[in-house]
């Protein structure tokens, strides 16, 4: 999943009414600027559907946090401009980004999907940090 040039993911995961959500944050070095304060992240989410049921994800809600705690929140549909289906067993994975003006933060959210029903719940996205690795903690 690392691209050259950046870290290698680490792992944050939880589950929620029956899908559970893989994160893989990874700092890159090569895209971002630090002399321009633009540091970059990418991240893999993999949702695994737990259920035997197919459901569509309709939107994400993200929350992210800089590292001088200021706040970012990301409201839209689906995600990429797309309303993934999830069949039962079945995993998906979306990738992204997401540029920072300090050297590190943290990002966490909520998937809203829907499922045979039309009933619709939320899935929690884990908490995850932008570490810079460059940079002693």
């Amino acid at each position: 999943m690392a691209m050259a040039g950046a870290t290698e993911p680490q792992m944050y995961s939880a589950t929620t009414n029956g899908v559970k959500v893989d994160v893989y944050p990874v700092y890159h070095a090569e895209r971002s600027q630090p002399e321009k304060k633009y540091y970059y992240w990418s991240f893999d989410i993999v949702i695994h559907n737990l259920g035997d049921v197919k459901i569509y994800l309709t939107s994400r809600h993200w929350v992210v946090h800089d590292q001088a705690n200021k706040l970012y929140e990301i409201h839209g549909s689906g995600v990429n401009g797309t309303q993934p289906t999830v069949k039962g067993r079945e995993s998906f994975t979306h990738s992204s980004g997401c540029p920072l003006g300090t050297p590190s933060g943290r990002m966490r959210g909520v998937l809203r999907f829907i499922d045979h029903n039309r009933s619709a719940f939320d899935v929690r996205v884990p908490e995850f940090p932008f570490l810079n690795p460059l940079i002693p903690s």
